[in-house]
């Protein structure tokens, strides 16, 4: 009986060790987890052997997003504004005390008077009542021989570029004349087109830029908005350009050679009209007797974000900048 207890004791242990045991080389082996897919890449590349780097990294340069140029849109037809009628004296009382023709009274059978025509007082006859329209002075006279003055159209608004900073019509351009041209781009004043503030607030941070790196000053007058035309490097670009003197200013407007650049681009983070009020400020300094040039980039809430174009520091993936 002590040999059969102990045989079961061993079989018992045996069965609790095989339970408890770790896999051995001869077990099924487990299925590896999946791997994730590398995200796909925010840009699109060129089609090029590219250049190979120390680490095996294939750099290739991005493909530059086509800019399309706004579209014109059509004028908008001024639309007939009817004007409200001026409201006579209704109900008052003649030399006899008793109600002008406007006062019509009952005349006892449930119905009121007819109008009664009178004499003008020279021998005319009676002529049929004729419906005043004011003039726009009171006077209560139909301006241009009865017929209404026609409003013009409000011009549509720019959906990209802010109207509480700069405004803009449907074609992101200034709703002033145009006062200069030359063959890179339109100019017009800033006068009535950007607010006195942000006007004030350019002027200030250019500056900035230009104590920085030793330059003259921009003067605060005369300041233009400048609209780059389609042979250009960013057709359609909205400037803001200030001049160090009065001989900058000539040669840079009529000539279209601009020595001393005091400029920033208004650089919109998208087209769409989506987030049209992230306006960004790409500033260019240039002096061409110091042989100095510099970029700077300003967030819309006036936050330095570097010394780069501000397309460059929307986009930090670029290469070869």
């Amino acid at each position: 009986m002590r040999f059969l207890s102990s045989t079961l004791l061993a079989v018992a242990i045996t069965l609790t060790n095989l339970i408890g045991s770790p896999a051995f080389a001869n077990d099924p082996p487990k299925k590896p987890a999946a791997k994730e897919e590398p995200p796909k890449p925010k840009f699109d590349y060129a089609e090029e052997e590219g250049e190979p780097g120390r680490s095996g990294y294939v750099y290739k340069h991005v493909v530059k997003p086509k800019f399309e140029e706004p579209k014109e849109l059509p004028k908008a037809e001024p639309k007939e504004v009817h004007k409200a009628e001026p409201k006579d004296s209704h109900g008052k009382k003649d030399d006899h005390g008793k109600p002008d023709d406007h006062g019509k009274k009952d005349d006892g059978h449930g119905t009121p008077k007819k109008e009664e025509k009178k004499d003008d007082g020279h021998g005319a006859p009676p002529k049929k009542d004729e419906k005043k329209k004011d003039d726009g002075h009171g006077g209560g006279h139909g301006g241009g021989h009865g017929k209404e003055e026609k409003k013009p159209a409000v011009p549509a608004m720019s959906p990209v570029y802010d109207s509480a900073v700069i405004k803009l019509d449907g074609n992101n351009r200034p709703l002033t004349p145009v006062m200069f041209t030359n063959k890179f781009a339109d100019y017009f004043v800033c006068h009535k087109t950007i607010k006195d503030k942000y006007r004030e607030t350019v002027l200030a941070e250019m500056n900035t830029f230009a104590d920085r790196m030793g330059l003259p000053r921009a003067q605060d007058m005369p300041c233009m908005i400048k609209i780059a035309k389609p042979n250009t490097k960013f057709p359609g670009a909205v400037y803001i350009e200030f001049y160090v003197d009065e001989l900058a200013e000539k040669a840079c407007i009529k000539k279209g050679e601009c020595s001393s650049t005091r400029l920033m681009m208004l650089h919109p983070k998208d087209k769409t009209g989506i987030k049209s009020k992230d306006i960004y400020r790409s500033y260019v300094l240039t002096d061409e007797k110091k042989f100095r040039r510099a970029n700077f980039c300003v967030s819309p809430d006036g936050q330095f974000l570097g010394e780069k174009h501000c397309y460059v520091v929307l986009n930090p993936d670029w290469l070869f900048n």
